[in-house]
């Protein structure tokens, strides 16, 4: 028996290695990110998250998007950061694999703008169609 899993996670090109694609999280019921590691890491590969509602003049496009605030949870300590991120971290090997996501969902589309994450493709996984 063939599985596709596929037909309720789809995954969609988030970042290129060198630029961010706007995603549209509305008709899936959740979303998280997967990274990829295409070369060793010299340096920290950073990542922050935005997010932009519907375009006024086409609900298909994105509208301006902003810095994503940090969500505080009940293991969070201190005041939250302006801005959620992730950071695939210095000395992490070509190949790995690395996973994050949000704890809520901030607006019609979300894109990752990353600094020093040339050798990094990500995807976003959309699961469960509405």
């Amino acid at each position: 028996m063939n599985i596709n899993v596929a037909s309720q996670n789809n995954g969609l090109i988030a970042w290129t290695g060198l630029a961010s694609r706007p995603i549209d999280i509305r008709q899936h019921i959740n979303f998280a990110f997967t990274f990829e590691v295409t070369a060793d890491l010299a340096a920290d590969a950073v990542f922050k998250a935005q997010s932009a509602p519907a375009s006024d003049a086409d609900p298909c496009l994105p509208g301006a998007f902003t810095d994503v605030p940090e969500v505080l949870t009940c293991m969070q300590f201190g005041p939250p950061d302006p801005t959620t991120g992730f950071v695939i971290p210095s000395g992490t090997k070509k190949g790995a694999i690395c996973t994050a996501t949000l704890p809520c969902r901030p607006d019609a589309f979300v894109q990752l703008v990353g600094t020093g994450a040339a050798t990094v493709l990500a995807v976003a996984v959309l699961g469960g169609p509405r």
